[in-house]
């Protein structure tokens, strides 16, 4: 125990999050002081002093407190062990007590965050709109305009998943129930990013994909780092293993902060020379401090955790630790600073194209030439995932062979002892070349999709755009189920025996649900489809998808998703689902028959004004356009699902005999 006078001559763990607080609003105020971010405004009216400066100090309060509320959520969930003896399986009432403490935290925090997110919903309309907060307009225009305006009413839907967070961490207890929070909280965090810096420019969705990374990233190291301080306390004995986990985590929020801090930068800076504005300046200086604490962190992982594990009281690590908070509070200021100014490079192009203001893109060429094989907008978002898809799946590989190897050495050397059931489980883990095959080729076929020809034009015309919608359903999404994921996972993953949920308890506790159960049989799986693709092209969600990021991100992931489900149900290698599954491949191509026979004789055209608006002198006929997509759709779903009934026949042989 530490004696009651060293503890007094140390900081009190419960401040941690003020010290953030603290060098964050003084960073801010100096940053935002040196780029003129506060000055009065000129040409449009002015909230005065208090309006223009209490945004940005509100904001530094309300990331410490969503990145403490996150932080705490994870820590319930998968970092502390449970209190009682190791044991598979739920947390029980020693996880419960585990998890207590964290998920106060998280309520308080939360409190914290849900607060500030609608004082910073006040505090910005007051601003856009000009009005101080004495105003007695004021409360008549944000009610009728708040929702208008994108900064406010991303801000609203924020709060409002801090309340649900927050709520739910003052009633919940379980580890699967901070787990849920803790992806609500992700969402209420991400979706901030959309109210970044943004304009007309073609980079506005690397922005705002850069943006959402790095609050994401930033968020889960801040604050995981303020709750281990915090909270050490409670978990001394586990402590060790408790910053060992989070220095993994850290680790990967570290990677995460750095890419995406790099990939913003690019859209903010148009050469290098712009380092040397105010502007720039700022960026230098998080580079420096995120260099700062990547060095701290290398000395956490080399020296001070592993003299945790080795018995000293953490004194070296929790004061190294409490000076990262410090800086991370500082990181936090000058971001928030860096939000209120203006970057070198225009936001704006001075006369964008029709296509350009519509789509957020310039417009390609004529795909009747052969310049659209050279077409290429990378995205660097899917390229991102299909870069860790990639990574995860070849280490679980190597995981997987790893554990064939011990098998079969241990085969060897008792081969007496090991028996016939050992040497089948080293067969058994060999992973075979084929799924690693597929999982490749479907992650380079989404990149390709969403990158190439496919995801460019996709923008301009529902032909091209109906062809990339159908591809990842049913070509990427079939290849990345072929390539057995969760099996991968379930033999590479090691299994955690204290309560927490750790990846493979996360994979395990989703796939092997009922609910995942019951949406994985082919009839529902296949209605899920259907209505998912009508969804997505044949209401507002397609104007959605062609004009929004949002919307194209739903697109997207909703396909994505509604692909792998379906092919995942239709691939089940069981004994009672090839003939539902051969009916109901039937089925998905009887539908691309009427859906390709109504889209050539309809006098509807989906997002006709979208298309029209785009004056594109080679997309003039929008009727014969849509009927050219009726015919993209047999191309593509015909041959698939001849392809996928192929499979599930020759599968069923093979069981029969």
């Amino acid at each position: 125990m530490t004696s009651p006078s060293h503890r007094q001559r140390g900081l009190s763990p419960s401040l941690t999050p003020w010290v953030a607080v603290l060098t964050g609003v003084l960073a801010c105020v100096v940053a935002a002081w040196s780029t003129g971010a506060m000055d009065p405004l000129v040409f449009v009216e002015d909230a005065g002093p208090l309006v223009r400066w209490s945004v940005p100090v509100v904001r530094v309060g309300h990331d410490v407190a969503a990145a403490v509320t996150l932080g705490a959520l994870l820590f319930a969930a998968s970092l502390v062990p449970d209190s009682g003896p190791p044991r598979r399986g739920g947390s029980g009432p020693d996880g419960s007590a585990a998890t207590a403490p964290a998920m106060r935290l998280a309520t308080v925090a939360g409190v914290g965050w849900t607060l500030t997110a609608l004082a910073g919903v006040v505090l910005t309309f007051a601003d856009a709109a000009g009005l101080p907060l004495t105003s007695p307009a004021l409360g008549a225009q944000l009610a009728s305009l708040v929702w208008q305006i994108d900064a406010t009413r991303v801000g609203l839907i924020s709060a409002a998943c801090a309340l649900v967070v927050t709520s739910g961490a003052a009633l919940a207890r379980s580890r699967a129930a901070a787990a849920w929070l803790a992806a609500i909280a992700v969402v209420g965090i991400v979706v901030l990013g959309l109210a970044s810096h943004t304009g007309t420019s073609d980079d506005h969705e690397t922005s705002v994909n850069a943006m959402g990374l790095h609050l994401i990233g930033a968020t889960t190291w801040v604050g995981g780092l303020i709750v281990l301080v915090t909270l050490h306390r409670t978990f001394a004995r586990h402590l060790a293993v408790v910053a060992g986990r989070y220095s993994t985590l850290a680790l990967w929020s570290y990677v995460a902060v750095g890419a995406s801090g790099v990939l913003a930068t690019t859209t903010r800076l148009g050469a290098w020379s712009d380092l040397g504005t105010p502007y720039g300046l700022l960026i230098v200086a998080k580079l420096v401090l995120f260099v700062v604490l990547g060095a701290a962190g290398w000395w956490h992982r080399r020296s001070t955790i592993a003299e945790l594990g080795a018995g000293p009281r953490g004194r070296p690590f929790l004061r190294l630790a409490v000076a990262e908070v410090a800086l991370m509070g500082m990181a936090f200021g000058i971001a928030t600073a860096l939000g209120r100014s203006a970057p070198p490079v225009p936001e704006d192009f001075p006369d964008p194209t029709p296509t350009l203001l519509t789509t957020g893109f310039p417009a390609p060429p004529d795909p009747t030439t052969t310049a659209w094989w050279e077409v290429w907008r990378a995205d660097w978002l899917v390229l991102g995932a299909v870069i860790v898809a990639l990574g995860l799946y070849a280490g679980g590989v190597v995981a997987a062979r790893l554990a064939s190897a011990q098998a079969r050495r241990a085969s060897r050397e008792a081969p007496e002892s090991a028996g016939p059931s050992a040497r089948s489980a080293a067969a058994e883990i060999r992973w075979p070349r084929g799924r690693s095959a597929a999982w490749v080729l479907g992650w380079l076929l989404l990149a390709w999709a969403t990158g190439g020809p496919l995801g460019v034009y996709a923008r301009v015309s529902i032909s091209w755009h109906l062809a990339l919608l159908l591809v990842l359903v049913f070509v990427v999404a079939p290849l990345i189920v072929a390539g057995a994921p969760v099996t991968l996972a379930e033999r590479a993953l090691a299994a955690r025996d204290d309560g927490t949920l750790g990846p493979r308890e996360l994979v395990v506790a989703v796939t092997r649900s009922r609910a995942a159960a019951w949406v994985l049989r082919p009839v529902v799986a296949t209605v899920l489809l259907l209505v998912t693709l009508v969804v997505l092209t044949g209401t507002g969600m397609l104007e959605l998808a062609l004009t929004t990021h949002p919307g194209h991100l739903t697109m997207l992931g909703g396909s994505l998703l509604a692909g792998v489900i379906w092919s995942a149900s239709i691939l089940a290698p069981t004994a009672a689902v090839p003939r539902q599954a051969l009916v109901c491949l039937g089925v998905v191509v009887a539908a691309a028959f009427a859906a390709a026979l109504w889209l050539a004789r309809t006098s509807v055209l989906l997002a006709g004004d979208v298309f029209a608006r785009l004056d594109l002198p080679w997309l003039t006929a929008l009727a014969a356009e849509q009927a050219r997509a009726g015919a993209v759709t047999l191309f593509v779903v015909v041959p698939a699902c001849a392809v996928l009934a192929l499979v599930v026949s020759l599968r069923a042989r093979r069981r029969v005999h």
